[in-house]
């Protein structure tokens, strides 16, 4: 029998639905679990789309990705991509896309590719690098709450945290790693550090056992993924916006702006899929701590700039998948992806496309300047730092994100830690904000969330 005959067939017990709101790649690949599962429920999505922030746009011959650009293999994005036959639009990214670059002293210099690599990479002084080569004498910290600049500089000196931590974390997590908890971001670090004494024997060892997670995209780009999933979704609603959230008796009512019967279903169980900033309203009522907890999570604005240039014009060769931007180096950029480079048909083919991210906490002011200065000074600084001799660009288009990745600081900790105690009222999150930003994470958390919720469902129909 399929998944929908598996679906329909359920017999339909008020008590014993879940509700879940917002239909970004979190709630999408938790409601796809629960209907594998036979759970009967309803995803809720305010906007005529899904995705979230993984949003890909086809203007003109140019395919643009406005979110995330590529993807990393796990176990469970595979299984999903194997569910949905999507094997066939998986585009590898080019062999190039292993060497990554960093701004250091106003050129572009490749960054050691992994921890063997280090001593025959001119990247860090030979003093960085014997400092470096002494982390296995540093004793593992107590610190419960230490930053990943103390964690690094600790362990590695401050040259690793200027030149090889800050522009990751600025340009990857739109953050700061003075404020960022480690054992919130990097967990494996410190468990590394816990397990082996050592970060560098245990990312070697980890290297040795592991196989080697290639980046990949979609031919079509990364919204291939989100829609696919909504293709096979039963109990899908578009442009229905979620106003109020009510409680009574054990139970939850959504309360829709649009037209339909759902306001006047009762739930068992609440997920909200959803930026900490738009499920505030939600809970003000009905859970008003955790509203207030939420409110404390950060999310800094940050623009995403795509610009193309003939490729006789540019005379960096692009050999990469991109380049970072410590804020010691006082770029406006945090750094750009060289998107022609790691995947084919995102640009003419005379051309080549780059994709670059202004704002996140170090540099707030830069997103958020008027588009006409944007758009001029990422053109000026691309000019400058690859070579281009073009007075201005083929193309050139910007989107701005008000509200773009969740900060694991330490303004997020009593939302995480109260987001575990209210699983006992039936109130779950499913969201990045405590999942973990990437999407491989977000889709591991939304399938565990599904198995968890029809274990405790399972449990209270037979008692």
């Amino acid at each position: 029998m399929g998944t929908e005959a598996v679906q329909r067939s359920t017999t339909r017990t008020v008590a014993m639905r879940v509700a879940i709101v917002g239909a970004g790649i979190s709630g999408l690949a938790l409601a796809y679990h629960l209907q594998k599962l036979g759970v009967p429920y309803d995803l809720f999505e305010a906007g005529p789309h899904v995705g979230g922030n993984i949003r890909t746009v086809q203007a003109g011959d140019y395919l643009l990705e406005m979110g995330p650009n590529s993807l990393h293999h796990s176990p469970e994005l595979e299984e999903l991509i194997r569910d949905l036959k999507l094997e066939q639009e998986v585009l590898p990214a080019s062999p190039v896309s292993e060497n990554r670059y960093v701004l250091r002293k106003g050129t572009y210099q490749r960054l050691p590719s992994s921890p063997l690599t280090l001593l025959s990479n001119n990247f860090f002084s030979w003093k960085a690098k014997y400092r470096i080569l002494q982390e296995k004498k540093v004793p593992p910290s107590g610190h419960a709450y230490e930053t990943i600049s103390q964690f690094f500089e600790r362990r590695f000196g401050r040259d690793v945290v200027d030149y090889a931590v800050n522009p990751f974390v600025r340009g990857i997590y739109a953050g700061d790693p003075d404020k960022l908890l480690v054992h919130k971001t990097f967990p494996l670090l410190k468990e590394l550090e816990q397990a082996h004494g050592s970060v560098l024997k245990g990312m070697v060892l980890e290297a040795r056992n592991a196989r080697r997670k290639e980046v990949f995209s979609f031919v079509k780009g990364m919204q291939t993924l989100p829609d696919a999933i909504a293709g096979k979704l039963i109990s899908l609603h578009l442009e229905h916006p979620v106003e109020m959230v009510t409680r009574s008796q054990g139970k939850y009512i959504l309360s829709c702006s649009s037209p339909g019967d759902h306001d006047t279903e009762e739930y068992s169980t609440l997920v909200l899929a959803l930026p900490a900033p738009k499920a505030v309203d939600l809970l003000q009522y009905t859970f008003p701590g955790m509203a207030a907890a939420m409110q404390n999570v950060q999310y800094p604005p940050m623009a995403v700039v795509h610009t193309a240039y003939n490729r006789r014009d540019v005379a960096n060769k692009l050999n990469g998948f991109g380049v970072l931007h410590p804020k010691a180096e006082a770029a406006f950029a945090a750094g750009t992806i060289w998107s022609s480079s790691l995947f084919e048909g995102r640009c003419r083919p005379h051309e080549v496309l780059f994709t670059t991210f202004v704002g996140g906490v170090q540099s707030e002011q830069h997103a958020l300047a008027e588009p006409e200065e944007l758009l001029q000074q990422v053109h000026q600084e691309l000019k400058k730092h690859h070579g281009i001799d073009a007075d201005k660009p083929n193309f050139q288009h910007a989107h701005l994100w008000k509200q773009s990745i969740p900060q694991y600081d330490m303004h997020i900790e009593d939302a995480h830690l109260m987001a575990r105690e209210l699983e006992a009222e039936g109130l779950y999150i499913g969201a990045n904000w405590l999942s973990g930003v990437s999407v491989p994470s977000c889709i591991r958390h939304a399938k565990e969330l599904a198995h968890k919720i029809n274990l405790k469902l399972r449990h209270a129909h037979n008692s």
